[in-house]
């Protein structure tokens, strides 16, 4: 038996969560969402996406270490895995894990408490149940302290999605040189699914490869469509990795490129170095959003996007993101993806997404293995 954890253990920074906790207005956080369960208890429920009636809580009350309350038939896969020491459980079907939280929050003496919980990720009924068992406990939400305490990624968390990157980087490669005329989109799917599950991702989080006039279609399904020479091939795809994230966007040519294929590519490729200079701290997602959509108007290109980029991590998109609406400012330790791309539905789209990392100095791209200066001729 492999021995317990200790919180230093844990891939996230639980001391900066624990600090975020002791400063904030609540008496206790409750997280639910199996992101938030997997940071905070660095133990990876897979059943929490699965079955959305076998909720998993975690409740960290201030001044206390936290308690973790979960499906029996969790319970020593989590007591195993996690840091947290004191695992509670429920039998399914014959207690319901809102009756079971009610009463660790009783015995905590929260039932008058101000607790913050995952609001946005609990299902209505169980919180009108937890609210209607403990009318007397005030409810706020917790996702913008969550939040905040996740943006910043230790050195642990950059390395994992610096490898998730450029191990889907590899696959994009392997899965590209494999391409033959005629092949249909949904071969290249299957390929591309299993050269990212060949690279090490634990599952293939979403996958988007498509030619000729799909790339017009920012995820189109991949379908019959049989790529012609001549065509434009994009994907944009991604794995889970250790349950952190990939999404990286690559466009490919099969047979030579054209010289408005040129222009376009090296309009754009300006474009995204110019935007990703501006990962820098202080900066806003505001200012870089701002900035994609100043530069791609200027080059003559329609920008018609809601974002341009944004966070990742144990969600695919994380806050910050580069919107119109983001003010949060960038620090050393985030990483962020930028996205830059043009497209015409039904005609062709050239696609391109790297991750970068935020230093003190000015941020570093990490999406490295796979060369995108210029498209990609298979």
């Amino acid at each position: 038996m492999k021995a317990k954890k200790s919180m230093s253990d844990a891939i996230g920074d639980l001391p900066r969560l624990r600090s975020a906790i002791e400063k904030s207005e609540f008496d206790a956080v409750v997280v639910v969402s199996p992101e938030n369960v997997r940071y905070m208890g660095d133990v990876h429920i897979a059943t929490q996406a699965t079955l959305r009636d076998r909720l998993a809580f975690i409740i960290w009350a201030k001044g206390r270490d936290p308690i973790a309350l979960v499906c029996f038939v969790e319970q020593a896969y989590v007591a195993q895995e996690s840091w947290i020491s004191d695992i509670r459980s429920y039998r399914e079907f014959v207690t319901d894990p809102v009756d079971a939280l009610a009463e660790i929050l009783r015995e905590l003496k929260l039932e008058r408490g101000h607790i913050g919980l995952e609001i946005d990720y609990l299902p209505a009924r169980s919180f009108n149940q937890l609210t209607a068992a403990l009318p007397q406990m005030k409810v706020s939400k917790a996702e913008g302290l969550l939040t905040r305490v996740r943006m910043v990624k230790t050195p642990r968390e950059r390395e994992r999605l610096t490898d998730a990157y450029q191990s889907t980087e590899k696959a994009f490669l392997a899965t590209y040189g494999m391409i033959q005329p005629n092949d249909t989109e949904r071969l290249m799917a299957i390929r591309l699914a299993e050269n990212i599950l060949i690279s090490g991702a634990d599952s293939v989080a979403f996958n988007h490869i498509n030619a000729g006039p799909n790339t017009g279609f920012p995820h189109a399904t991949p379908g019959d469509y049989r790529v012609q020479k001549g065509d434009i091939v994009k994907a944009d795809s991604g794995g889970s990795y250790g349950e952190y994230y990939s999404n990286l966007g690559r466009t490919a040519k099969l047979g030579k490129l054209t010289d408005e294929d040129k222009s376009y590519w090296s309009r754009l490729r300006e474009i995204h170095h110019a935007v990703a200079d501006m990962l820098r701290p202080g900066n806003t997602g505001r200012m870089l959003y701002e900035k994609a959509k100043e530069l791609q108007t200027r080059a003559g290109m329609e920008f018609p996007y809601s974002h341009n980029g944004h966070g990742i991590g144990l969600v695919l998109h994380e806050r910050p993101y580069v919107n119109a609406f983001e003010d949060i400012p960038y620090e050393a330790g985030m990483m962020s993806t930028i996205e830059t791309r043009i497209r015409w539905p039904g005609k062709v789209g050239y696609h391109m997404e790297d991750l970068y990392e935020i230093t003190a100095s000015g941020s570093v791209r990490r999406s490295i293995v796979f060369p995108n200066e210029e498209i990609f001729v298979i």
